[in-house]
């Protein structure tokens, strides 16, 4: 375990988008955020077999406040925007290592035809993948003034919370963009986190309205992949229990 009472932790969060085999002919930038399906798996088994253990933000928060230490080899695994594929295909595989995951919701886009729909979001939620807000629109906050910011991220959080049953208290900035006014209209409106797509591993609580990600891109070697995660975290072995 990762023992209580560090200030700054190396935890690698995994940036995914479709989990899906998307042609190159799509154009680079729709390559890039498409993870194979055969690929997702590779790394989640690499991940099981070296390891690791799947935390959500809840566990992180945790750490941060004292409560609770954190297994070893932590990894936070994170998919945006909710297409179709998050549940059909990376929630299988997720469930197939026993990995928990986030999931940051459009919420917007519930229900059109290539994204999740609301039965699907409540199976994944009450199965341990954690439900996130990613604005009602995938709007960029970072060139919106002061109402339509609290819309996009006051609507999506009250939405999911009413579907849910639950606090939401998660966010990812649509494209990584965010600027003073959107990071202090998230914690107006009661969220404790919010990621990025800039590229580190390193964590302390007070950058958690930007904490960043790594990227997971389409087409990149699994030798790459175990590099992105950074360093691992020293860690402990607890005593054994009777």
């Amino acid at each position: 375990m990762i023992a209580l009472g560090r200030k700054q932790i190396s935890v690698p969060i995994l940036m995914y988008h479709y989990i899906q085999d998307v042609p190159k002919s799509a154009g680079q930038l729709t390559f890039n955020l498409g993870v194979t399906p055969a690929a997702f798996n590779s790394q989640m088994r690499w991940l099981s077999s070296n390891g690791y253990h799947s935390i959500t933000f809840d566990d992180l928060r945790a750490y941060f406040s004292g409560r609770h230490a954190l297994p070893s080899k932590p990894v936070i695994i994170t998919l945006d925007d909710g297409y179709r594929d998050l549940f059909t295909t990376a929630y299988p595989i997720l469930r197939a290592y026993g990995f928990v995951a986030v999931a940051y919701i459009v919420t917007g886009f519930v229900g059109r035809a290539r994204y999740v729909t609301s039965d699907m979001i409540l199976q994944m939620d009450q199965d341990g993948i954690e439900i996130a807000s990613h604005t009602v629109d995938h709007a960029d906050l970072a060139r919106m003034k002061l109402p339509s910011i609290a819309y996009e991220v006051v609507e999506s959080k009250q939405w999911l919370e009413k579907l849910l049953g639950h606090p939401v208290v998660d966010f990812a900035y649509p494209s990584g963009k965010f600027d003073a006014l959107a990071e202090a209209e998230l914690e107006a409106a009661g969220y404790s986190t919010a990621v990025t797509e800039q590229s580190s591993t390193e964590r302390t609580w007070a950058a958690r309205y930007g904490w960043t990600r790594t990227r997971v891109a389409g087409g990149e070697s699994l030798a790459l992949f175990i590099k992105n995660l950074g360093p691992v975290e020293a860690y402990v072995i607890a005593p054994a229990t009777v």
